[in-house]
């Protein structure tokens, strides 16, 4: 739930933060654990940590291969401290990395044809390509990390499209 302890699978990937979240120290630091990004949201991405007296209690974070963000970028304007940025467009967030694992992809390993994350991108062209064999190529210096490309990929169990946090967990 909306309230659930972050995963060990989140914990291997690192920590993904709303849109335009200041650096992890800083982000903490001026959080005020309003939860008004959380009820700001549209998608209702946006997850906050159970209270369980870590620094991460009350904090936003998301799951994308359970619901991503959308990029409507709402959460940065309802933050009163600046935790969260305001961000001027979806191209200026920087949440993540989506890195395709290609044991995993049926357009990689030719077990099927797809095509999901590419379709799905709301940077379609810019952060996520298709090689000449329909095969997902991510452009990591456009990628923001939103994490749509997880949701809605087609392998289950384990992604073959996961978003990779540079934060570290507390």
């Amino acid at each position: 739930g909306p309230g659930a302890a972050p995963t060990r699978d989140a914990r291997r990937r690192g920590l993904l933060r709303p849109p335009g979240c200041a650096p992890e120290p800083e982000f903490l630091a001026r959080c005020v654990r309003c939860q008004r990004c959380a009820d700001a949201c549209d998608a209702g991405a946006i997850r906050l940590g159970r209270d369980d007296g870590s620094a991460l209690a009350g904090t936003p974070y998301l799951v994308p291969e359970e619901r991503a963000c959308t990029l409507c970028l709402k959460c940065g304007p309802a933050c009163p401290t600046g935790a969260i940025a305001v961000l001027a467009r979806p191209a200026d967030a920087r949440m993540g990395l989506a890195v395709v694992d290609e044991r995993l992809c049926v357009s990689h390993n030719g077990t099927g044809i797809c095509g999901a994350c590419f379709t799905v991108c709301p940077l379609r062209g810019r952060a996520i390509r298709q090689d000449l064999f329909n095969r997902p190529v991510v452009i990591a210096t456009s990628c923001v990390g939103c994490g749509l490309c997880e949701e809605v990929c087609i392998v289950k169990g384990d992604k073959a499209i996961r978003i990779v946090s540079e934060r570290s967990w507390p």
